[in-house]
């Protein structure tokens, strides 16, 4: 009887064995390898282009393909640190292939251009001009430091000037101030770049935050409120579904976590609504109060405090709200999410106390805003 038991053992553990190696293997050959190749014949391609001086000719594009190369490097990190069977490289792959096009096209552009120096002046102007818009596209409305809005200026003013002298045949003149404008707008460019490179390492606990409250509107069939400090919008949902949009207005310094009373910060987080005011209970025509500051808040705002990177004599804050009194085309708040009077009205008229309200910094990875504006 024994014997026979071993014998089923035995008989059970190959089969057990057996089975493992088959499913190990089939998760070994399919699983997605690394776009190795892509992102090589990219980075070459990048090199290439700014050899023959893509990086000053054909900027936008040039640009454009560091982007991709950057966002390529960054799904690879990502998908790196899964476990491999649930790897997925298209990402990575798919912004590898973008960059080794446009680091191509950058360089056909920067060789053709070459050729005439004249043709040239103009159409790094027009590269210029096309990089300055992009700027204030996507920098513009941020708060930034007055050094980088200096450096914007003065870049600007150079590239005005390279056009005049370009009017007036001064062909070398307006080469000299166009190089100059080009990197007063670059410096100012990199230094706001790295504002938002930091700002968006926040990214993934954003989405996270917004496909929650999303869920949790589906699945208990109430209303929730996200805002995307970014895009400048408010978004509702019923059940699951966007029900309704505006635009809004926020704090001056509105990039980041709300640290203290007076930072002018629009908080991140996920609040509630406490109270519905009218007037006079409010000034701003009609509010909704949040739980602000939460326990996370909280937590965050002591750390500060104990490692002195808050001053002693500032308080935590309170009286966050979403009000009325927007459509001033600025943001203008001390902190508070502004709505116009109209808009409020149908806001107002929708949720209610307990409404959940996730305050996120992007529901758009920076990636994809930067591609968007180039």
């Amino acid at each position: 009887m024994k014997k026979n038991i071993y014998k089923l053992i035995l008989v059970y553990s190959l089969i057990a064995i057996t089975v493992f190696g088959m499913v190990l293997t089939v998760l070994i050959v399919t699983r997605d390898e690394p776009p190795a190749k892509e992102i090589d014949e990219a980075r070459k391609a990048i090199y290439e282009a700014k050899k023959t001086g893509a990086d000053q000719y054909a900027i936008l594009k040039f640009k454009n393909a560091e982007i991709s190369y950057d966002s390529a490097m960054f799904y690879l990190k990502a998908e790196n640190e899964k476990i491999f069977y649930k790897r997925d490289y298209s990402s990575s792959r798919r912004n590898a292939q973008t960059s080794y096009k446009k680091a191509i096209e950058a360089r056909k552009d920067a060789i053709t251009i070459s050729k005439n120096f004249k043709e040239y002046l103009e159409e790094k102007i027009d590269s210029v001009d096309s990089f300055l818009n992009h700027f204030k596209d996507v920098f513009i409305s941020l708060p930034l430091d007055t050094d980088i809005f200096t450096e914007f200026t003065k870049g600007k003013m150079l590239l005005s000037e390279s056009k005049y002298a370009l009017e007036n045949q001064n062909l070398h003149a307006c080469d000299k101030k166009l190089e100059l404008a080009y990197q007063y707008l670059n410096r100012s460019y990199e230094a706001a770049k790295l504002l938002l490179n930091n700002y968006f390492e926040l990214y993934p606990k954003w989405i996270t935050w917004a496909d929650e409250t999303i869920n949790y509107s589906k699945k208990n069939k109430t209303n929730v409120i996200i805002v995307d400090k970014f895009s400048k919008r408010l978004y509702l949902y019923q059940g699951g579904a966007l029900k309704y949009t505006t635009e809004v207005e926020l704090g001056k310094n509105w990039i980041g976590f709300k640290m203290f009373y007076g930072d002018k910060a629009t908080p991140e987080g996920r609040y509630t609504i406490i109270k519905k005011k009218n007037h006079p209970q409010t000034k701003y025509y009609k509010a909704l109060l949040l739980n602000y500051p939460n326990n996370e808040d909280k937590v965050r705002y002591n750390e500060l405090k104990t490692t002195g990177q808050i001053p002693k004599n500032k308080s935590i804050g309170n009286l966050i709200e979403i009000h009325g009194g927007g459509g001033q085309g600025a943001n203008w708040t001390d902190g508070c999410v502004a709505l116009s009077n109209k808009d409020m009205d149908k806001l107002f008229q929708l949720v209610g106390e307990e409404t959940p309200v996730t305050i996120v910094g992007s529901l758009l990875s920076l990636s994809e805003i930067m591609k968007t504006n180039v």
